[in-house]
């Protein structure tokens, strides 16, 4: 409705029009509740769909003069009190919510026509301040007449306004001064926050732009970075400025600041995916469909081929398991994380980016280009906190409640990558700097990728020596994969025919495609935007429980491969923290097929995938060993290197040293080949157990 071509209504016309759609509402009892519980309450929120219900005319004036008519409607319930009261007495405050897709804006959309309109912003926080005392009402004492003089201040300014004139003696400011009294003035309590677009609605690599927002009152100090929720309020333009000798320099250009009316939480999971009706039947179409996670697993990176093992427990982690809370207040996580370790040219980079696109809330970064804080959380001190020392929230922060995916992850420094542990288990961001004690939320399930320790896996040597990461990372991962490139004359030329087939489609088809449309086809992959709709609704709606079929499964699973390490010397083969793993895995099958019950099939899919990990990664000398993940240390290498110490200390007692070829000679009358003993003297030699007194005759650090 354009208002520009009708007459404005006055202020008293608006304040009547609103009594009448605050009693339609049924809001007087609201109003007077509040009223009994001020200062802790201070406001009411009313949704915009009432007042479009009731008054037409006056939504669409709050859209276009939201100032003037917020103003009013804050009169309106002033005058429902039963003994009315003045602001100072007791500031009432009315918070609209659920504007309509009309106010509704993205970041990088705004634009000059949306200044002072009524907008509503879906967003995520990036940075908060503290919450500060503002001046709201000022009042100034005249030195010349001794009068007390009042200037409002304007809300979104940071400029400090005095009086031009004395209100009483008349006197400009050039012929008299005036004095701040500041017990005498009126403050609110302000906090200013930082958002900007969510990450997943980024296109092409394009940067996030953020939006300042001035949160007062019963607003103020309620978001902390990480956050995501729907801003509603006013958005004002401020002049830039800079100061020069000749004085103040102003722009033309102005900033954008959003005066925050409300702010609404998104209380459930990817809220912010709309799936309407047609695709809500769609998706439950598939709930009978026996074949539904090969498809899913289809989907994921169709032109990458391969991987299909990696691709199903990739599957499962999309949609994740369900997070518990204990009565003793213990939670426990439902996020599966996944770590990818294999050779170059495998497609691990390239299925990771797929991933991170197809994922809701999916969000992506190369462990080259990743420090500690752009991880997890830094304190900066910038203009945006006024010079003090604000929290900025790192990509595992705002992939809460989403998906991290972190490629090259050998690539970073030993003291960045230390930082993701807590973030992996407690799903928490702990912060301590500069003064700022906080601890933000990180829920959410990492797909991480890397390279073996030399570049390409050696048949020379045991998985667990080529994989350059420290134990206590590795064993936070509920599945890690290493993906060898063997040559292989039969998988290779099939492999090789399905790339060359898909370069040829992809030539054929290079054009610009409609992305399809209608229900895909039976036996065909899903495309990636239903694909994400259908993960969204499954993680929105679906919480699976276990069976006692599939929990009678997983125990027997879980004992029959404990079992072998009951044996005399025998390594421990896996933990409970596996069991968990297992659990996890099967709510995500049962979750993915859309059915609230984890039944024994489910539980039989999860023990393959931990078995198949296990026997990769966690394998030595045909045994299972879970020490490798746990401590980077296998059961038989850790009686190697005792029965090496003591060869090496037994023969010091001797001569006071040793020659490595001494070693070699009396570790084989041990069984233990030459090339182990070299490479476990080498190992100790690198971490500092051995001294070299002189060419070739060595002694133990510590005797």
């Amino acid at each position: 409705m354009a208002l520009a071509a009708h007459v404005v209504p006055s202020s008293i016309e608006v304040a009547g029009r609103w009594s009448a759609v605050l009693e339609e509402a049924g809001l007087r009892s609201r109003v007077l509740e509040v009223r009994g519980r001020f200062p802790e309450e201070r406001s009411v929120s009313l949704p915009f769909a009432a007042v479009e219900g009731a008054d037409a005319g006056l939504a669409d004036l709050l859209l276009e003069r939201p100032e003037e008519t917020l103003e009013a409607g804050r009169k309106a319930m002033q005058e429902m009190l039963p003994v009315p009261m003045e602001e100072a007495e007791f500031p009432l405050r009315l918070r609209v919510t659920g504007l309509p897709t009309a106010a509704r804006r993205t970041i990088r959309g705004i634009r000059e026509s949306d200044l002072g309109r009524f907008l509503a912003l879906d967003a995520i926080v990036r940075k908060v301040t503290e919450v500060r005392p503002q001046i709201r009402e000022a009042v100034f004492l005249c030195l010349a007449c001794k009068g007390e003089c009042r200037e409002l201040q304007e809300e979104a300014s940071p400029v400090f306004h005095e009086p031009g004139e004395c209100s009483h003696c008349g006197k400009p400011q050039g012929r008299t001064r005036f004095r701040l009294l500041p017990e005498r003035s009126s403050y609110v309590d302000a906090q200013r926050i930082e958002i900007q677009e969510n990450p997943e609605s980024l296109k092409g690599g394009a940067h996030p732009q953020g939006l300042t927002v001035l949160l007062t009152e019963d607003l103020a100090g309620r978001v902390i970075p990480g956050n995501r929720l729907v801003v509603n309020g006013v958005l004002k333009g401020l002049q830039r400025a800079s100061a020069s000798r000749t004085g103040l320099l102003r722009s033309t250009t102005f900033d954008l600041l959003l005066l925050g009316n409300s702010v609404e939480y998104q209380q459930q999971e990817y809220d912010e995916i709309p799936i309407s009706e047609e695709e809500e039947r769609l998706i439950l179409s598939f709930r009978h469909d026996p074949q539904i996670l090969d498809r899913i697993v289809l989907s994921l990176g169709p032109t990458i081929k391969g991987l299909e093992e990696e691709k199903e427990a990739i599957a499962l982690q999309l949609f994740g398991g369900v997070e518990k809370h204990h009565a003793d207040g213990i939670r426990v996580r439902g996020d599966i994380h996944v770590l990818l370790i294999g050779d170059p040219g495998t497609g691990k980079s390239q299925l990771l980016r797929y991933v991170a696109d197809v994922a809701p809330r999916g969000v992506y970064t190369s462990g080259k280009g990743a420090t500690a804080a752009g991880l997890t959380a830094a304190a900066v001190k910038d203009d945006f906190g006024g010079g003090r020392w604000v929290l900025e929230a790192g990509m595992l922060v705002l992939a809460d409640g989403g998906m991290a995916v972190v490629d090259e992850l050998d690539k970073m420094t030993p003291e960045d990558r230390s930082a993701m542990h807590e973030a992996l288990e407690q799903q928490t961001v702990s912060v301590a700097k500069a003064g700022i004690t906080a601890t933000l939320n990180a829920r959410c399930p990492v797909l991480a990728a890397a390279n073996p320790k030399w570049g390409r896996f050696s048949r020379d040597r045991t998985i667990s020596e080529q994989i350059d990461l420290p134990p206590t990372l590795l064993s936070r991962f509920d599945v890690i994969y290493s993906i060898q490139d063997r040559p292989d004359q039969k998988r290779d030329r099939l492999l090789a025919n399905r790339i060359l087939l898909s370069h040829q489609e992809g030539e054929a088809h290079d054009v610009a495609l409609q992305p399809p449309s209608g229900p895909p086809a039976a036996g065909a992959a899903f495309p990636p935007d239903f694909l994400r709709k259908y993960i969204a609704y499954a993680r929105r709606t679906i919480r699976p429980v276990l069976t006692d079929e599939a929990l009678r499964v997983i125990e027997d699973f879980y004992v029959q491969i404990r079992k072998q390490g009951e044996e005399p010397d025998a390594p421990v083969p896996i933990t409970a923290r596996q069991l968990e793993a297992l659990v996890r895995l099967a709510e995500a099958s049962a979750r993915a097929r859309l059915s609230r019950q984890a039944t024994a099939d489910d539980a039989r899919r999860a023990t393959r995938i931990v078995e198949g990990f296990l026997r990769r990664v966690s394998t030595a000398e045909g045994k299972l060993d879970i020490d490798i993940v746990a401590t980077g240390v296998s059961h038989s290498q850790r009686e190697r290197i005792d029965a090496l110490m003591g060869v090496m200390r037994q023969l010091q007692e001797q001569a006071g040293q040793f020659a490595l070829e001494e070693v070699v000679a009396a570790m084989e009358r041990h069984g233990v080949p030459r090339n182990r003993t070299e490479a476990l003297f080498q190992s100790l030699r690198s971490q500092g157990e051995l001294v070299e007194s002189r060419p070739d005759v060595w002694q133990l650090a510590r005797f």
